[in-house]
């Protein structure tokens, strides 16, 4: 008897919580303490809330105050920012995207790639996201995905092959076997050359007539020389 009332004391306690937590909205959030630098990244996150007071349902603002709260060093306050961004606006890939990298940063797989994967359903082309599978799908020994993942992300945005662009690139061994998947296609794209159309051809009554612009002129027979009549023999008398 007494395990049970204090296993209901306990959900009594932790349903409060939340009520006030999710009561509490934005007025005095537990990193406002923290918030006190004078640094023009406590101005954004203050900006941010204050926006967020006004507007709660915004997943725009969720988005950004996430990121903000990740550059401060709150990730899993962040990471609640990017799933209100996702509560609110199921299809905003950019917190799909951002909340797979924190998950990822913090070792849930399976959440980060269920992000990842939300975020190309909702925004197919996501080269970052086709990237980040990628690394993930090696991480788990699925080779053969992870290439097409990366030969993928590489046609969509050559630059992520760049170190400066895109650092986790070091952390692959399988890049070497996506460009050589990814060539093929590559070369074939860029040795097309597609021919624009010949100058007049629109005014062709005969498509296969030579144009205008070169049909030679009709040649006409050369003139008559001039006669000299000094040089005309004359008729004797009769």
């Amino acid at each position: 008897m007494n395990r049970l009332l204090v296993i209901a004391a306990m959900a009594l306690v932790l349903s409060g919580c939340s009520l006030i937590d999710r009561d509490a909205g934005y007025e005095n959030p537990f990193y406002a303490k923290y918030l006190n630098t004078g640094s023009a990244l406590d101005a954004q996150i203050n900006v941010t809330l204050d926006a967020l007071r006004q507007d709660p349902d915004s997943p725009t603002l969720h988005n950004e105050l996430g990121s903000l709260l990740m550059q401060k060093g709150f990730p899993k306050d962040a990471e609640r920012e990017f799933e209100r961004a996702i509560n609110a606006d199921r299809r905003f890939y950019p917190a799909w995207y951002n909340l797979g990298q924190v998950r990822a940063a913090r070792g849930d797989e399976m959440g980060a790639r269920r992000a990842f994967r939300n975020t190309i359903d909702h925004k197919p082309g996501h080269a970052q996201a086709l990237f980040n599978l990628g690394m993930i799908e090696e991480k788990r020994r699925n080779m053969e995905r992870a290439i097409e993942l990366y030969a993928k992300a590489f046609s969509i945005n050559p630059a992520l092959m760049a170190v400066s662009v895109n650092p986790r690139i070091l952390d692959s061994k399988l890049v070497d076997l996506a460009l050589i998947k990814l060539y093929p296609t590559e070369h074939d794209r860029r040795s097309m050359q597609f021919h624009g159309a010949p100058t007049g051809w629109r005014d062709r009554e005969d498509p296969t007539a030579p144009s205008k612009e070169t049909t030679p002129e009709k040649i006409l027979p050369p003139a008559p020389a001039a006669t000299d009549p000094s040089q005309t023999p004359v008729k004797p008398p009769v």
